[in-house]
């Protein structure tokens, strides 16, 4: 996965209707929904951006950036192997804390056979879409979130293909998985 996408700002009333017991913070979110509703809100590594959390079963749109730095990693962490949520030391510690992120579009760069990169822009049909997240605490008391990540399909994997990470492409929750992803007892 490249290192932009484009964070999805909705009303607030999608959420209410969506989940029952929903929670938010109305002031900062609203200056971003009225200024980025249109075309979304341009992520980078190290950005703030907006995704729904689940804390003690109510779901809260909440702000954080993307990355986080590990002292293990020798750059900021961006995105999380599905494979490694539950076997990897680190990120198991973070397994109950899933997320889901609001998206429109995500870039990805292919390596052309001139050794030039063409950047991709991916959208949905489908306008409702969340990647897959987890989210930790930062010392300071602010958050950060990655990206879930799995094997890509066959047409990613031929855009993804170069880089550590090639042929991977973000987990998109579907709707009907969406409580499932949120829910705090589901964690195997």
């Amino acid at each position: 996965m490249s290192n932009l996408f484009t964070n999805r700002l909705v009303a607030l009333e999608e959420y209410k209707t969506q989940w029952k017991n929903f929670s938010f913070d109305p002031i900062q979110y609203e200056e971003d929904y009225h200024k980025y509703k249109q075309n979304g809100l341009a992520v980078k590594p190290n950005d703030h951006c907006w995704y729904l959390k689940n804390v003690s079963d109510n779901i809260s749109l909440s702000s954080g950036t993307w990355g986080t730095k590990q002292s293990f990693a020798n750059r900021l962490i961006t995105t999380t192997q599905s494979e490694h949520i539950f076997s990897s030391n680190f990120w198991k510690k973070y397994s109950i804390n899933r997320c889901l992120i609001p998206v429109m579009s995500y870039f990805e760069w292919q390596m052309q056979r001139s050794g030039e990169k063409h950047k991709f822009k991916i959208e949905f049909i489908n306008k409702n879409n969340f990647f897959g997240g987890i989210w930790g605490a930062n010392s300071n008391g602010t958050t950060w979130v990655t990206i879930v990540t799995q094997v890509a399909n066959e047409k990613t994997a031929e855009i993804h293909n170069s880089g550590d990470n090639k042929h991977r492409q973000p987990i998109i929750i579907r709707r009907e998985n969406q409580d499932a992803w949120l829910d705090l007892k589901l964690n195997t």
